[in-house]
């Protein structure tokens, strides 16, 4: 045998190879196909592309469906108050049925009167001096005065408080129901808040005014006596941002109950 490389006789073909060039002996396989053969994998391959096509057609066409329903029930959401103008009674029951809603009213409450404790205690206990009524931590009466920056504020959180109590009762207010569920929108109220309790303690007066009084408690605590600066109008703000936090909770679990529902 002749090696068809390099030309070379080789006497011993049990080697597989030419010992010259080392050139393998095998012959090479070649695959035969006809015109028929080309012409069948060519429509076997039409056919698997016309069947992918199919299934992402259906595929699509169940999602556009899935999106008619969902988008026909939020329809049928909306269009299902067919109560008074206002439901109070079935807000008040809400409230013994529903704990997330309970939760909102409760922090809504607490903020709507955080900026009234100062007027709430004189009034209660009866102390006769000029009560201001956004002082949320303390402040002096005069305070709001000498810095508008914390009555505005004052004002900002009453709506806040407001807004939230609208936000408990929103399934109850017609105006209010196709944005019950709408998670930005009841958390507007408490950035609103955060923002105005944040600017307030930051005010140049206010941390005056608190450490003034801070200040005139000591003074009267090392005479022995008691002072009318002393009677615990930082409740003010502990309610505040109490009312803020138990509100945001609240909304958060509403929210991961509708998401489950």
């Amino acid at each position: 045998m002749v090696c068809k490389e390099c030309g070379k006789e080789i006497t011993d073909e049990t080697l597989g190879y030419c010992p010259e060039c080392l050139a393998p002996l095998d012959e090479p396989v070649v695959i035969s196909m006809t015109k028929d053969d080309i012409k069948k994998a060519n429509k076997d391959l039409e056919k698997k592309e016309r069947e992918l096509q199919k299934k992402a057609e259906a595929v699509s066409k169940t999602k556009a469906g899935e999106k008619a329903v969902k988008k026909k029930e939020k329809a049928d959401l909306d269009a299902e108050y067919e109560g008074p103008f206002i439901n109070l009674i079935g807000f008040v029951k809400s409230l013994g049925s529903d704990f997330n809603n309970l939760l909102i009213f409760i922090g809504a409450v607490l903020l709507y009167i955080s900026p009234f404790m100062p007027w709430i205690w004189e009034t209660l206990h009866k102390v006769h001096r000029k009560g201001n009524l956004f002082d949320i931590a303390g402040k002096t009466a005069d305070m709001s005065l000498k810095a508008p920056v914390i009555g505005v504020m004052g004002v900002l959180i009453l709506v806040s408080g407001f807004m939230m109590l609208l936000v408990s009762a929103r399934e109850y207010i017609k105006p209010l129901w196709k944005i019950r569920n709408n998670f930005i929108v009841k958390m507007v109220p408490a950035l609103l808040s955060v923002i105005a309790v944040v600017l307030v303690f930051m005010d140049k007066n206010y941390k005056n005014g608190l450490a003034g009084m801070k200040e005139l408690k000591d003074v009267a605590n090392s005479l022995g006596q008691s002072s009318v600066y002393s009677y615990g109008r930082g409740l003010g703000p502990i309610l505040c941002i109490a009312g803020i936090a138990i509100y945001v909770i609240a909304v958060l679990l509403d929210y991961l109950k509708n998401k489950s529902e």
